[in-house]
């Protein structure tokens, strides 16, 4: 066979590799989305097959790094997940099953969270506490199988021992250069947090600090305690015409297709089923100001990948191993939804009652945006000393360091996301306050009412996961990913 027809081989075989793990994304995804939606499909019987050789032969063909290594990651993400599945479908069984008893009401284990946002009363959280820590040890062993089996995947099939390597390759990133990162932000934000915390929480429920627990945490940061302020005539029809002076029609439903289902509160998600053809949004019931935050959250994700370029190959839209660039895009919404420019012009609230809204909100976001950079210096510490299971001090003693709740060290696996998806939202945070920032200088302290602004993100959207949020920030903005201009942004709406 001439040297041409070699070539014209290979790219025969890459075409078809790279089509089969479009196939393969788009089924995982729309069998999550089926799921999400309480379809009732279980197991791992609709997953198509790949085995370990097909992953061998895939890294062979297309190697390891740049948008070729794209290919290779997807494909051991895709296997991981066979591998892992079965396990997670055991720990996933008694999760359903296990109920927290307080005051001869049952909670479902898996409805803890949404439950404790809306509850008002100390005494009923801390029963709460228990009965969740309790939960989690039984719970434990599951948890603890489901990390196992992902490990000895990677280390026995795929020939990486180490977990914090493996994730560094995938990403092309150092977890010790963003956990360094980290670590800055919680020193330079840590008194002025601390300074506004106390008082918040003790003019929110009455309780000192140092009695408080994750679970006062929840309640704080869920805002339902203002949710007598958020005007009832907010409906998806007022939220689509906002969008609209943006050019963006929401109710357009040849690509984004919007589900409300269930109870305010609950889990939202996005599913890109098919970039830019296919994509969902799971959300609860119109409420109160968490669930308007949940629905700009994943519109944020939503948006960026309807209004994503066709004509891009896979690897530059579909295979994406980080998704901070799609987590800055979601918080930056989110954050917009809340702020006082949004809830007086946008929403119609008096300026009192939009200046009580947004500050809360502005003390959740840095509430929230160092509960995640303290999980990644955790994460990071206790995977490079292989403490997966031993990590729970450490976990429950820094958690308490730098949020002022404690965390039960019990709860540490359930609060342990794979692929260091911590990473994702520190980064996602930062990187909305840079896109913020931006838009700022060039749309105005108002930029979420100028139409321009819809002309600039579908600039932005239109190049999909070409590049990380890193990247993205120094080619797009020319600046760089740095906590500075969340510190400013979020002082700015801390003042005002």
């Amino acid at each position: 066979m001439t040297g041409s027809g070699i070539q014209g081989l290979q790219n025969h075989m890459c075409y078809e590799w790279i089509d089969r793990l479009l196939n393969m994304t788009k089924a995982i995804r729309s069998r999550d989305f089926t799921l999400y939606l309480g379809s009732g499909h279980t197991g791992n019987d609709m997953l198509i097959p790949m085995e370990l050789a097909d992953v061998d032969k895939i890294k062979h063909v297309f190697g390891t790094v740049g948008f070729a290594g794209r290919v290779y990651y997807q494909a051991v993400d895709y296997f991981i997940r066979l591998k892992v599945e079965p396990f997670q479908a055991v720990l996933n069984t008694w999760m359903r099953g296990a109920k927290a008893r307080v005051d001869s009401r049952d909670i479902p284990f898996t409805e803890i969270i949404t439950w404790c946002q809306e509850t008002s009363d100390n005494r009923i959280r801390n029963t709460l506490a228990e009965e969740a820590r309790s939960i989690c040890a039984l719970l434990i062993p599951f948890n603890y199988a489901s990390w196992r089996a992902l490990l000895n995947t990677l280390e026995h099939d795929l020939g990486y021992p180490e977990y914090m390597s493996f994730c560094e390759k995938k990403r092309g990133i150092s977890l010790a250069e963003s956990c360094s990162q980290a670590q800055d932000f919680l020193d330079q934000t840590r008194d002025t947090y601390i300074h506004l915390v106390e008082p918040w929480l003790k003019k929110v429920t009455g309780m000192s600090l140092k009695h408080a627990s994750r679970f006062d945490a929840i309640y704080l940061l869920g805002l339902r305690y203002l949710d007598h302020l958020f005007p009832q005539s907010i409906t998806m029809e007022k939220i689509a015409g906002f969008f609209r002076k943006w050019g963006i029609d929401l109710t357009d439903k040849s690509a984004l297709h919007i589900h409300s289902k269930g109870i305010p509160g609950c889990q939202s998600y996005c599913i890109p089923v098919d970039i830019p053809g296919e994509i969902h949004i799971i959300t609860g019931p119109l409420k109160g100001w968490l669930d308007m935050e949940s629905l700009f959250h994943e519109l944020g994700h939503a948006l960026s990948f309807t209004y994503t370029d066709p004509a891009l190959s896979p690897e530059e839209k579909d295979f994406f191993q980080s998704w901070s660039l799609s987590e800055a895009f979601a918080f930056l919404f989110q954050r917009m939804c809340m702020s006082r420019e949004f809830l007086c012009k946008a929403l119609g609230l008096s300026y009192v009652n939009a200046q009580t809204v947004a500050r809360a909100h502005a003390l959740k976001w840095l509430t929230l945006t160092r509960r995640y950079a303290t999980k990644l210096v955790i994460e990071v510490e206790n995977f490079r000393l292989g403490r997966l299971r031993r990590g729970q001090p450490f976990y429950s003693e820094l958690m308490r360091r730098e949020s002022g709740f404690y965390y039960d060290p019990e709860t540490y696996l359930f609060d342990l996301m794979p692929d260091f998806y911590s990473l994702d939202y520190f980064h996602g945070f930062m990187g909305s306050a840079c896109l913020s920032e931006y838009l700022t200088e060039v749309a105005g302290a108002e930029w979420m009412l100028n139409p321009e602004t819809g002309n600039i993100l579908r600039y932005w959207w239109q190049n999909g996961n070409r590049v990380d949020l890193a990247s993205f920030i120094n080619e797009t903005l020319d600046s760089f990913l740095e906590s500075s201009s969340f510190i400013k942004v979020n002082q700015y709406d801390l003042r005002s």
